[in-house]
C-alpha cells in the first residue's frame, strides 16, 4: 500500500484485515456451499434451481477474489491453507441436505448464508463508513449483491 493510502486510513490496518479475512473466507464457503449443493439437488424443482445455485457459486467467487486483492493491497496475504477457512470464518459453512430431495430445507439454508452474510457486511459499511472508504465501498458493493441474492431465494421458497 503506498504513502498516501496509508495516511488516509483512519484505522488500524491490522483489524481491516481480520475483518476482510472473515468475508474472505465465508464468500469462499458460500462458493463451496452452492457449487456442492447444485450438484447435489435432486427432485422436481432441481432443473429450476441449479443454474441458480451455479451462478451464484461464481458470483460467490467473484466476491472472494475483490476481497483477497483488497487484502493483498492493504499488506496482508488471503487464507492459505483451506482448512483453514472455517477457523476464519464468520457465517460458517451449511453442508446440503443429506436428502438431495429436500429443496425447502437447501433454500432455508441459502437464506440463512445470506442472511448472515447480510449481518456482517451491513456492520462492515457502518464500521468503515469514516475510517478506511475503499474498505466501507467493497463492503457496500457486496451488501447489495447479498441484499439482492436475499430477496431471490425468499421468491424461491414462497413458491413451494
Amino acid at each position: 500500500m503506498g504513502r498516501t493510502a496509508r495516511e488516509i486510513l483512519k484505522v488500524d490496518v491490522n483489524e481491516v484485515l481480520k475483518d476482510l479475512l472473515k468475508a474472505y473466507a465465508d464468500e469462499w464457503l458460500a462458493h463451496y456451499q452452492y457449487w456442492l449443493a447444485a450438484q447435489w439437488i435432486r427432485g422436481i424443482d432441481a432443473d429450476t434451481l441449479r443454474p441458480v445455485l451455479l451462478k451464484q457459486s461464481m458470483d460467490e467467487l467473484k466476491h472472494a477474489e475483490k476481497l483477497a486483492q483488497r487484502i493483498i493491497q492493504l499488506g496482508g496475504k488471503p487464507v492459505m491453507e483451506f482448512s483453514q477457512l472455517l477457523t476464519t470464518s464468520r457465517c460458517g459453512y451449511i453442508a446440503p441436505p443429506e436428502d438431495p430431495t429436500d429443496l425447502r430445507k437447501l433454500i432455508e439454508d441459502v437464506l440463512r448464508a445470506e442472511q448472515c452474510a447480510i449481518r456482517f457486511y451491513s456492520e462492515m459499511v457502518e464500521k468503515y463508513r469514516l475510517t478506511d472508504v475503499v474498505t466501507h465501498e467493497l463492503f457496500e458493493e457486496l451488501l447489495e449483491d447479498e441484499v439482492e441474492d436475499e430477496e431471490e431465494w425468499e421468491r424461491f421458497l414462497a413458491k413451494l
